[in-house]
């Protein structure tokens, strides 16, 4: 079974760390991924598995957890940091710092006399500790749970906090209590401000960043506003607006002109255009007339319609897309690992470090002030906040994208996966082609005149819903072929039609048909390769073909190029004959071709491609591709894709053309990119911070204040959320420039 879990309290990679130990821990859980950009969890277990157990290892750990509910959205914006907190936070801690440190500037800050060191030392220090009190009030949580975390024996961020900014205060509180019983001396020993300071900076850095998160939350947390909450359905008769989420199946549904769809299903009556942006990206609106699907979440932009309902609530396509998309969010990337392997130890190496500094220092017989400011430095510069965001967010990020260009990734896995594919592997009909035959040529038999028999031809068509019957009658309309209503027709499944039309007997279908009839078929010209043949007789005596062969999508080329322009060679591996195969090859571009392969085979064709050493994607959109997209590293589910196609893909396309499938593949890459670059700042600020925070260039005059500490690890984790954001200007407009 699968859980999805809300984890609240975790507030650095190593809470995530800790938090995903524990679940893993737990008897009966087989497989734990937790997020902490989102605080969330998601566990999969044995059948037979108590939940209560999963959510008791949590608040063991000092976690509070709960089960999200289907449908439920987890993107929410959080508001855990308040600006008037921020802001006493802020005043106060500068306020101690100006009192603190006015002294030892080469021009010292004008101070009243009743707070001047030298002439009332009990002011001085007494109003530092008063004013620290506010900030430690509004910075509270990060020292409770930091002890409590120690307490546990299982420290995090709010631990090296609690320890770095509660000794300098108790360090000062001490030196106050001696100033006060007359030992003015020890006024010089005081560090108020470096406790004020670093929990300020902090709260403000936690502020920052959740700010920065709620907006990358915005993108994900706009699909769960998608549905309109009341609908208009047809019972007995009479109009009711409805919850619409009590719309049931089959429901009939009504909806105007400026209003959005509730529901998914079949339009019963009435015709109009429909935006469907923010399913497919695409901005022009799309026609929809009786027979025509309708999504929820999609605006009726002029027409009216009753609708039969075919999905509602969490069964709409909306619906679906947030699920994928909160999935997308949990599934971590393989390049996640390696932060998480070291966040899981950060925390107490960190600690060591400090002590081990500070025992150093005090070794070589500096002062108690100068050990106590390496000792806090350390703790506060070393706080692993960005290095456990330098993925996750990244990945919330461009699922979100992904969405608004309706490209949807089932993870961060698969994300890094298709980054790095060089080689994409297309099906032909659906795929790169639109799946629907056209008409490419008219040959007459020797001596006749198409004019004559192809309309009659056509006639014998008329009421079939096959698709070359659908070709031809298309073609009649496209070149104003006046077509004549046949008297009687019958139908032989997979061979043709026998018609009477106008007192002549037509007879259309495969040549094999024509055999059968007794009709000469040495007659016919020869067929032109790549397509599909329609042999007409007329009267039993040959008078001519019809050629038909499959569309190949418009953006189909494009897509080819724009791959080959990032390095991805194409191929094309179908069940179709070579020459048809080849002729779809050649107008787009693509450069390897293998037909005639079974549905069995497909999948041991991607396996070759594997063991040549290629980074497979998968495309296609029906039941015999699903084996070879779950093969490939990523499986592609084109747009229209069919129920199993969808659930064995990794990426799914929401809009009916291949250049939906480049977009995903650039969007990978520079998503990677952006993660590489995290990753890269978090492990170089945290390499560079700890040695100057221990004091190693302590003698060439270099050493970092526990203040500017605390600011560098604030920004950091700022940087890392902002520079993510960075992947919702992601366009592909200018990167395939012509």
């Amino acid at each position: 079974m699968n859980y999805r879990l809300k984890i609240e309290g975790m507030r650095c990679a190593a809470c995530s760390a800790a938090a995903e130990r524990a679940l893993k821990e737990t008897p009966g859980v087989t497989e734990v991924s937790v997020n902490l950009a989102l605080a969330t969890g998601e566990i999969k277990t044995e059948d037979n598995f108590n939940i209560k157990t999963a959510l008791a290892a949590l608040e063991k750990m000092g976690y509070h957890g709960t089960v999200i509910k289907d449908n439920e959205n987890t993107a929410t914006a959080s508001h855990d940091y308040h600006p008037a907190d921020v802001a006493i936070g802020l005043v106060f801690g500068a306020l101690v710092m100006y009192i603190g440190m006015s002294h030892m500037l080469p021009f010292p800050l004008p101070l009243p006399a009743f707070l001047d060191m030298h002439k009332n030392p009990l002011g001085f220090t007494l109003a530092q500790l008063f004013l620290c009190l506010p900030v430690l009030f509004v910075g509270r949580r990060f020292l409770i749970n930091g002890v409590k975390r120690l307490v546990s024996l299982h420290p995090n961020m709010d631990s090296l906090v609690a320890l770095g900014t509660g000794s300098a205060f108790l360090y000062s509180t001490y030196h106050t209590i001696l100033v006060s019983g007359g030992q003015m001396d020890k006024a010089h020993h005081l560090y108020f401000e470096s406790a004020a300071v670093v929990l300020a900076l902090i709260l403000l850095g936690k502020f920052l960043e959740e700010k920065s998160k709620n907006k990358a939350k915005d993108a994900i947390a706009s699909l769960a506003k998608l549905i309109p909450q009341t609908c208009t359905v047809l019972r007995n008769g009479e109009k009711v607006t409805v919850n619409s989420a009590d719309v049931i199946m089959d429901e009939i549904v009504l909806c105007a002109a400026g209003e959005k769809i509730a529901v998914d299903g079949i339009v019963l009556e009435g015709e109009g255009d429909v935006d469907e942006s923010m399913l497919t990206g695409e901005s022009l609106p799309v026609y929809k007339e009786t027979g025509s699907s309708v999504s929820g979440g999609t605006i009726v932009k002029d027409g009216f319609f009753k609708i039969r309902t075919t999905g509602a609530g969490g069964a709409t396509a909306a619906a679906r897309i947030l699920r994928l998309v909160a999935e997308a969010q949990q599934k971590k990337a393989p390049i996640s690992r390696m932060a998480d392997q070291i966040s899981a130890i950060f925390v107490p190496a960190v600690l060591g470090i400090a002590l081990l500094a500070a025992f150093v220092w005090a070794i070589i017989g500096k002062d108690a002030g100068f050990v106590l400011q390496i000792f806090v430095s350390v703790l506060v510069v070393a706080c692993p906040c960005s290095l456990g965001l330098a993925t996750p967010i990244a990945v919330m990020v461009a699922s979100g994208q992904g969405a608004k260009m309706g490209v949807l990734f089932r993870g961060g896995d698969v994300l890094e996966h298709l980054a790095h594919i060089n080689m994409a592997l297309f099906d032909k009909t659906g795929t790169v082609t639109e799946a629907k035959l056209t008409v490419n040529t008219v040959l007459n038999v020797s001596g006749q005149d198409e004019s004559n028999w192809l309309p009659l031809a056509i006639g014998a068509e008329h009421g079939s819903v096959h698709p070359i019957a659908k070709a031809l009658l298309e073609y009649a309309t496209a070149t104003n072929i006046t077509v004549p209503m046949p008297d009687s027709v019958s139908t032989l499944a997979g061979k043709g039609v026998r018609a009477t039309i106008e007192n002549n007997t037509i007879l259309a279908g495969t040549l094999r048909f024509m055999e059968e009839s007794q009709v000469d078929i040495h007659s016919f010209p020869p067929l032109p390769a790549g397509m599909a043949a329609v042999y007409v007789a007329m009267n039993n005596k040959p008078v001519g073909l019809i050629g038909l062969s499959d569309t190949v999508k418009p953006t189909s080329r494009e897509a080819i190029r724009r791959l080959t322009a990032m390095h991805i060679e194409s191929a094309m591996i179908t069940g179709d004959n070579a020459t048809a195969a080849q002729q779809v090859a050649e107008e787009t571009g693509i450069t390897r071709v293998l037909s005639e392969v079974l549905p069995h085979e497909k999948a041991e064709e991607v396996n070759r491609l594997k063991e040549a050493g290629y980074q497979t994607a998968m495309l296609g959109d029906g039941i015999n591709d699903a084996p070879a997209l779950a093969t490939a590293h990523v499986g592609v589910c084109v747009f229209g894709g069919t129920d199993v196609a969808a659930e064995t893909a990794g990426v799914l396309l929401m809009r009916n053309d291949l250049l939906a499938f480049t977009d995903g593949v650039a969007l990978s890459r520079f998503a990677m990119k952006i993660i590489r670059q995290n990753l890269f700042w978090a492990f170089i600020y945290n390499s560079l911070g700890i040695p100057l925070a221990a004091g190693v260039l302590s003698s060439f005059g270099i050493l970092l204040s526990p203040a500017l500490a605390g600011t560098m690890m604030a920004l950091s984790s700022v940087c890392v959320v902002t520079n993510s954001l960075r992947i919702t200007r992601f366009s592909t407009k200018k990167m395939f420039k012509n």
